[in-house]
């Protein structure tokens, strides 16, 4: 089995991955710089998900703060169809332990927050995966500045946490796909699962880090600006009088 990343504006191809001793069927979702792709390994006799995430390197020089704030960026400096970009790309294998019918990933409105791939089971359940589970970066012993990165220590297979199922005990009878819509919160996705029975959820991959929780004390955040403009207001009366007090000297 040979995965390509193709240009589709010159048609160029960019990465080449071969898997000997694979096959099919092959269920793929892309986002951003990164493709992820699920088959079977004949010769492990297991499950795999790869990950192929392709970098530009030809704005690498942008990641310097103080170059940015002095405009001596190349930003806004034209890309020629006629040049070969300054790309590279790394990929990462990972053993899976299940059978997958349909591969989705969370979208939001401003694409902060952190993704997570949807994969649909052979067992009619949503399972969700943080995507850096896949980061091809990913090494045995991370250094400080990667760990800091988020950056997960490397293992051969991907975990499988019951809690992370969107589904939770439920099934969708014959599910077909999975689509994924942005919210009005940034921290917030729709997720939609369709097939013989329909399903539909919101996920918060990062948390609900833009939003008050149900559990918010409102009761206690009245209380508190209550107290502050009543501090403000006899502090001004106290500061008006001892003014009006040296006036009188």
């Amino acid at each position: 089995m040979v995965a390509y990343l193709i240009d589709t504006v010159t048609g160029r191809i960019l990465h080449r991955v071969t898997h000997h001793g694979s096959q099919g069927p092959v269920h793929a979702v892309f986002s951003e710089n990164w493709v992820v792709y699920h088959y079977f390994n004949l010769k492990a006799h297991r499950y795999e998900m790869s990950v192929i995430e392709i970098y530009d390197q030809s704005r690498a020089d942008n990641k310097d703060v103080w170059k940015l704030v002095l405009g001596k960026h190349n930003l806004t400096s034209p890309i020629s169809l006629y040049s070969r970009p300054d790309v590279i790309t790394k990929s990462q294998s990972y053993f899976f332990t299940h059978s997958v019918k349909t591969i989705a990933v969370t979208s939001t409105t401003k694409g902060i927050t952190s993704k997570q791939l949807l994969i649909g089971t052979i067992g009619d359940q949503v399972l969700a995966l943080d995507k850096r589970f896949l980061d091809p970066r990913r090494t045995v012993n991370p250094t400080q500045a990667e760990k800091e990165e988020g950056i997960i220590p490397l293992t051969d297979s991907l975990p499988i946490i019951p809690q992370s199922y969107v589904t939770h005990a439920l099934r969708v009878e014959g599910l077909r796909g999975i689509i994924t819509v942005p919210a009005k919160l940034e921290s917030t996705t729709l997720v939609f699962a369709h097939g013989v029975d329909l399903f539909f959820t919101q996920l918060a991959p990062s948390r609900t880090y833009d939003s008050l929780t149900d559990d918010f004390n409102y009761a206690l955040l009245l209380i508190t600006i209550v107290a502050l403009v009543a501090a403000i207001f006899l502090t001004w009366t106290l500061s008006e009088r001892k003014e009006l007090q040296e006036n009188w000297r």
